[in-house]
Parts: C-alpha cells; structure tokens; sequence
C-alpha cells in the first residue's frame, strides 16, 4: 500500500499496488543495469541518484537514513505527463522509500519534520516546460549487506527506470576496511636478459695425495707368492 500526498497538502490517500520481484544482479559482470544515455529516454532527463564511487557502490551505516536526490527535468517547451513513480522492487524488502520533500535528520527539530511523508509510490502530476522536479530517495537499512532498489518513472508512453545499490555496514566493519583499493603489483616480464651467456671455468681439483685422509700403508707382496702367481 502506498500513501500520496497531494501538491504537500495534508490531504492523504491509499493505493494498493502490486510489488515486483528482483534477483540477483551482478553490476560487476552486466555493466548494462548502470550504463544509462539520457538523450535517448525522451524529454525528460532522470538523474541517477547514489553513483558508484571507483566502481564500487556507495557505503552507508545500518539503522542511519542515507538519502539521494533524483532530478526529472522536462527539456522541452510543452508539458509532459508523469504518470508515475514507483519503487518497484527493493531487497531486503521495503528498505527504500520515495518523497517529495528531503527527509529530515535525526537531529531534526520537530517542526522541520512535521508533514514529510514516506511512500513506495507517487500519483501522476504534470512537468510543465522546462520544469525540474526533485524527489527523494531514501534507505534505512536494518541490516548489513547489499542493498538493491529498481525505481521506475513513467513519462509520456516511456518507462525509465533507475538501479541503486547501497552498501550497508556497520561502523566497525568500515574502520577496518582499507581505503585503498586493493591492486595486484603487475608482473614484471624479462626481467632478466636470456640472450647472453658467460662462460665460467670449472672449480679447481684437489690434489691426488691429499684427497685421501686415512690412506692405508704399502704391502708389498711376497716374492715367493709372485712367482707362484706367475708359474
């Protein structure tokens, strides 16, 4: 269900809606879920809101508001018709929310909080020419690991939509982590030349008599068995 809030007033409304469903989406290998061209989604230019940062998304603090701005600007001279804005799918589930105004701090005095209201989903209104909508997007995230959101905008007879991916950790874990990505040294190749030879000479032997320590003593053989073996 989602609740709307009408031009800020305190006139509020519900809407049941059906939730979509988001898998596994691996940003590292389909660089195609981030890869966006404004020129060619129609007159209306839509933001990309919490960008990678060194190609790695952005870290935010479990049980703290992270919040993003979105612009859609109408770039032309006529009105366009926005039917819609819709977060159609979140994991964990309902982990981000939309709003027209930015949410407030937690150091927020109570007036300044008065009014804001959080949804999934925003009713149609009309861009007028050269008009620049801002909304909010929004995470609190409860636990630690990969947040994922799919935010769809339907302008005219056109559906664009925006993937975010927010990084929930704990302050902990993030005062250990390096902030140095981490790099492999590159392999130095020929390192040493193969090409030349020297030729070197062979270590020098050693001498026949002293080769042997505990040399046994001469025994002469006897001439009469030398004349035996000679008969």
């Amino acid at each position: 269900m989602s609740i709307f809030s009408r031009d800020g007033s305190d006139e509020e409304y519900s809407v049941i809606g059906d939730k979509g469903e988001i898998g596994f989406i691996d940003f590292e290998e389909d660089i195609s879920v981030l890869s966006y061209d404004p020129s060619e989604e129609g007159p209306v230019t839509v933001s990309v809101p919490f960008q990678f940062v060194h190609g790695k998304p952005q870290s935010i603090f479990v049980g703290e508001t992270s919040k993003g701005p979105i612009t859609l600007e109408n770039t032309t001279g006529d009105p366009v018709e926005l039917w819609g804005v819709k977060i159609f799918c979140s994991n964990p589930e309902d982990s981000f929310t939309l709003s027209l105004r930015e949410p407030p701090s937690a150091n927020s005095k109570a007036e300044n909080t008065q009014g804001f209201v959080e949804v999934y989903s925003l009713d149609d209104r009309v861009l007028q020419a050269h008009q620049t909508l801002t909304i909010w997007l929004s995470c609190k995230p409860k636990e630690m690991g990969l947040h994922t959101t799919v935010v769809h905008f339907d302008v005219g007879d056109d559906r664009i939509e925006r993937v975010v991916f927010l990084l929930a950790e704990d302050r902990v874990s993030q005062s250990l982590a390096s902030s140095n990505p981490y790099r492999r040294a590159p392999r130095r190749r020929n390192q040493f030349a193969v090409d030349e030879y020297v030729v070197s000479s062979c270590p020098a032997r050693r001498a026949a008599q002293g080769y042997y320590k505990n040399r046994l003593p001469k025994y002469p053989i006897p001439k009469y068995v030398r004349e035996l073996i000679e008969e």
